[in-house]
């Protein structure tokens, strides 16, 4: 009887310290370069945009690359790696095959033109979650550590390119990064999509996306609670913050590989 209420009393520990986790568990963003980051949302790990290496764009070090391919921390047990869109600077297809390859248990998810130029032969095929969807459609991906929703985007007025942006639910957290899309260029699909439902507490945004339009759709529609600006040029970081400082004053512009910041509810 004892050893039955000892069980009990384990088992309970346990939930409480699960249920505790979850909802005590943090918001913690990593910078990688460009638009790339590490998202530790409450124990579960998304790696977003993260593996590519580009000439003409601010792209992870060598050392940082073999960090992220060797899973050491904090990039051990990643759960989830997004991909926007095939662009090389923000995806590497013999890197992200790599990655997968050396992390069996992540999921790669992405549209089915980023897939598809994943090398054929390598287990990484295996692994992938290629989407299919038209401009302004939005497909969710239910999951054990996340739900994950793709929603089709316009690319910067290019509506060839296949860009999805990401909106992660996880541990009460919610995260929505854009790719390269503009949120004026996408006022339709945008406001056509259920916000409702959805509280966001981190908006991944083009750092020169401050139009009007872009504006009230950010505070009216997606209404975040922060806001983190990508595509900062180096050495352009305190400019582009000034630039933002009567907008939002806190917005976040990381400055350096690593970087991490915290993010309150």
């Amino acid at each position: 009887m004892m050893r039955y209420c000892e069980i009990l009393l384990t088992c309970f520990l346990m939930a409480f310290g699960h249920i505790r986790g979850n909802r005590d568990g943090a918001l913690e963003v990593t910078y990688i370069a460009n638009e790339g980051f590490l998202i530790s949302m409450g124990g579960t790990k998304v790696l977003i945009d993260a593996l590519f290496k580009s000439d003409h764009f601010v792209s992870p070090s060598d050392t940082l690359a073999a960090s992220m391919m060797e899973g050491k921390p904090p990039f051990d047990s990643v759960d989830y790696a997004l991909v926007t869109h095939d662009h090389a600077d923000h995806f590497n297809p013999e890197m992200i095959s790599h990655f997968l390859i050396s992390h069996p248990a992540t999921e790669f998810v992405a549209s089915s033109r980023t897939c598809e130029k994943l090398p054929g032969e390598s287990a990484a095929d295996r692994r992938r979650s290629g989407i299919d969807l038209k401009m302004g459609e939005h497909r969710t991906i239910p999951g054990d550590k996340a739900e994950v929703t793709l929603l089709r985007l316009d690319h910067s007025g290019s509506r060839e390119i296949g860009n999805v942006a990401f909106l992660v639910r996880s541990n009460g957290f919610t995260i929505v990064h854009v790719g390269d899309a503009l949120l004026a260029h996408n006022e339709e699909h945008l406001r056509a999509f259920d916000w409702s439902s959805y509280s966001v507490d981190l908006l991944f945004l083009e750092h020169f996306d401050r139009s009007s339009p872009a504006l009230d759709i950010m505070q009216n529609i997606i209404r975040p609670k922060h806001l983190v600006l990508m595509h900062v040029p180096a050495g352009e970081e305190e400019s582009v913050r000034a630039a933002w400082a009567k907008i939002v004053p806190r917005a976040v512009v990381f400055e350096k590989e690593l970087e991490t910041k915290r993010f309150a509810r």
